[in-house]
């Protein structure tokens, strides 16, 4: 498995709509996979705020 689809398998095991993996990817397409992988939290920790 590549480092994208590394990434991608992440994303959706942390529970991120498909919409939100797309772009995500697109954003940290310059990032080597470490650094891109700190920027991943879990999605419910990012939308726990929000009602």
């Amino acid at each position: 498995m590549d480092n994208k689809a590394n990434l991608e398998q992440l994303l959706k095991e942390y529970g991120y709509p498909i919409e939100a993996i797309d772009r995500f990817m697109k954003d940290v397409e310059s990032l080597d996979y470490e650094e891109a992988k700190q920027r991943i939290m879990p999605y419910k920790d990012i939308t726990a705020e929000r009602s």
